[in-house]
Parts: C-alpha cells; structure tokens; sequence
C-alpha cells in the first residue's frame, strides 16, 4: 500500500511528548513517549522500533492507514528517515526547537575547522574595534577653535593634527567591515550547503552557528555605538572639506597617503549610514543568493529563520534560558535574533512581517518588550528604521502597533 508521505510527516511533527494530534482519515493512536524530544532521541527511537514492530494498520472505516508511534519504522526502511526528520525539525519551530544552541561553549568539529578558523581570525579583532569605538570622543573642541578663527594657522594645525589619527581609526572600521563581509559569506555556504536542513545544520555546526550570531552581536554593537557618536561624521566631514580646500590650493597633505580621495568616498558612503555594519551584511547575504543561482534562495532565508525562531524560544523558555552560565548570553541572544530578522527582510522577496513569514514578528517582538527597555530600545529602533518591509500592506496593523 502507498502511503503519502507528506500528510504522514506533517502529522507526527505536530506531536510534542504527552500530546496526539488528528486531521481528517489520519490518526495518531499513540503520543510519542515523554523522553523522545530531540533529533538524537527520535533516531534513537526510529532505529528501535524498526527491530520490534514494522506493521502499518488499516481500518475497515477509511482507506487511509492507520499510523501509530509503533509504525514510524515502516516508513523509515522505506529510506524516508531524512524527509521525515525534515519536516519534523521545520514543524517542530512552531512551539519550540530541537537543538540548544550553545552560544557560550560551541567547540568547532574536524568538520568545521577550516572555515571556523578563517573566521575567528576576522572575529578576534571585533572586541578591539568596539572598544576603539566606544572611547571615540572625536575632535570635536579643535574643530570649533579652526572653524572659529580661520586666520589662525596654529589653530588649523592643532584641529588637522587632532583629526588626522581619527580618520585612521575609522579607516580600519571600513577595512574590518570588509573583511566580516568575506567571513559572512563563508558562514553562508557552510550553513546553508546541500543536503541538510537549516535545523541540521545548525545542530551538526554549532560553532559556526555561533561564529554567525558573533558576527551579527558585533554588528548591532559597532551600529548603536555608531548612532550615538555624531563625533564621526564630524570629523570625518571636516577631513574630506580640509583635503578638498588644500587640494584647490595646489597643495598635498601627507594624510592623503593613508586615505586618499577614493577611499575617502568609499567610507563617506559607509559612515552616512545609519546603520553601516548591518547595510554591509545585508548587502552581502543579497549578493551572496544573486551569485549562487544553483542555490534556492529558501536555502538562505530558512537559516535565517530558522535561527530567529531558535533565539526566540530560547529566550522565552525558562527550561533554555537556566541553561545559560553568563547574564550578557541573553542580550546576546536578542541582538542575534534582531539581527537575523533584519537580514531575513531584506533578502526574502516579501519580508520578515508578512502574514506568509517563517518568522513569529510578534512572539520575537513581545520578547524583546519583556526585557529592560534601556536594553531593548536600539534593538526595536533597529527593527523599526533599518528593515525594508515594515511599512508594506502586507503587514499587520497589530505587528505596526507593537513597534510603536
């Protein structure tokens, strides 16, 4: 007998342990037993119960088989094992995920060393750079005295010689975000590579799962404490206005060496972002599903997804959140989730709020407003100004409302 697949997997995945489920001429008898709760255990599971029972049941009332807990193996010898787990990972998300993922003690496997290894040389320069950032204080009293009293040479000098190091340090912000973007595009194609699910890969690759949410935490770091620092483009104006002003006075400044005109627009057009980081990921995750054409672009919006869900649960679920050792995992946590919601909305065609997104906007934005609103607000200010899709019909007005 012929059985459908697709109806038989999307039935047993709406079971959590203790529960059965029904649909129309479909019924599960028997709840899945209390410890079969992880991908581990329902391979487990599968594999001895192939040894004990085979049999799919009819009943005389339907033509449609009668599947029990018992008679999963009998699909499984069929080779359906993979679809079946598929489907049962992808379910699963509604209500809660398979796999914890270990933001805090993620080692990387054999499997993952090459790529694990490119990328935490890129992330080992990330805490430097916030910390550079935070100090910033920019030359913002020079710049007044030189603009003040125009005459005075010495004051000229004194802004120049106080702006010039400056525009060193944002250099190597621009050059960073650079190189994050070529470490973004490894995480992808590891992350997103044929054969496995989003849920497996992030249960086979935690430590590039973790890799990725260090990556977008930095982001969303490096992007509130740029916000909040009108000193950069400041002082980044005043250097692009001197380089112009000397260069009509035929005249050459040895600043120009390090940073000269075409690098000088390149970061101008970084800096006049609101949120320069973020605009560099998400412009790389679109260009990364434009070039890779042989790859469906579900591939990549379903590990985004996916992780969005998984954060959400973690940090709504008392049973995951006891489980983390350091108090920062949980904003953490919140910076990863937002973060890929935002790159979601702007590689999916439709967006992470509409009614067809794989992402709940409103349990992820209900968790955020649980938290401190001291802590939260550059987060939901992230959502609210930096996604693409926000202000479409098609979403919500109730999504709307919870970001006011």
């Amino acid at each position: 007998m012929r059985v459908g697949l697709k109806n038989i997997c999307i039935h047993v995945a709406m079971l959590r342990p203790g529960h059965a489920a029904t649909i129309p001429s479909q019924q599960l008898t028997h709840p899945l037993p209390h410890h079969i709760h992880t991908h581990t255990h329902i391979h487990t599971y599968a594999h001895t119960m192939w040894h004990t029972c085979t049999s799919v049941h009819t009943t005389p009332a339907d033509t449609h088989p009668l599947i029990t807990h018992r008679s999963l193996p009998s699909f499984c010898s069929r080779g359906l094992m993979g679809n079946l787990l598929k489907v049962l990972a992808c379910a699963e998300l509604e209500h809660g995920p398979i796999v914890f993922l270990d933001f805090e003690h993620a080692q990387p496997t054999e499997a993952e060393t090459a790529v694990w290894n490119q990328v935490s040389a890129v992330l080992e320069e990330a805490h430097g750079i916030l910390a550079e950032l935070q100090s910033y204080n920019g030359a913002g009293q020079e710049i007044r005295e030189a603009i003040q009293n125009p005459g005075d040479l010495a004051l000229q000098e004194k802004a120049w010689n106080a702006v010039c190091p400056l525009v060193a340090k944002l250099k190597r912000f621009y050059e960073f975000s650079l190189r994050l973007e070529n470490a973004l595009r490894s995480l992808l194609e590891a992350l997103t590579s044929p054969p496995y699910a989003p849920m497996q890969h992030l249960e086979r690759e935690q430590a590039l799962a973790k890799q990725f949410a260090e990556i977008l935490h930095f982001t969303l770091s490096f992007d509130e404490l740029k916000m909040t620092n009108p000193a950069i483009q400041n002082d980044f104006s005043y250097y692009r206005r001197t380089i112009s002003r000397n260069r009509l006075n035929n005249q050459q400044l040895e600043a120009e060496n390090e940073v000269n005109n075409e690098m000088a627009n390149r970061m101008s057009l970084f800096y006049a972002e609101a949120t320069p980081m973020l605009k560099t990921l998400s412009n790389a995750t679109t260009k990364f599903v434009s070039e890779n054409k042989t790859l469906p672009i579900e591939d990549t919006t379903d590990c985004l997804s996916t992780m969005a869900c998984v954060c959400r649960v973690m940090l709504e679920t008392p049973e995951y959140r006891c489980r983390f050792t350091n108090t920062d995992t949980m904003l953490f946590c919140m910076r990863v989730m937002v973060g890929v919601i935002i790159l979601y909305d702007h590689v999916h065609p439709v967006g992470a709020f509409a009614k067809t997104s794989k992402i709940d906007m409103k349990g992820c934005i209900k968790v955020l407003k649980e938290q401190p609103s001291n802590s939260v607000e550059g987060l939901l200010n992230a959502l609210r100004y930096t996604t693409r899709h926000l202000n479409d019909d098609s979403t919500s007005k109730q999504i709307r409302a919870l970001l006011q």
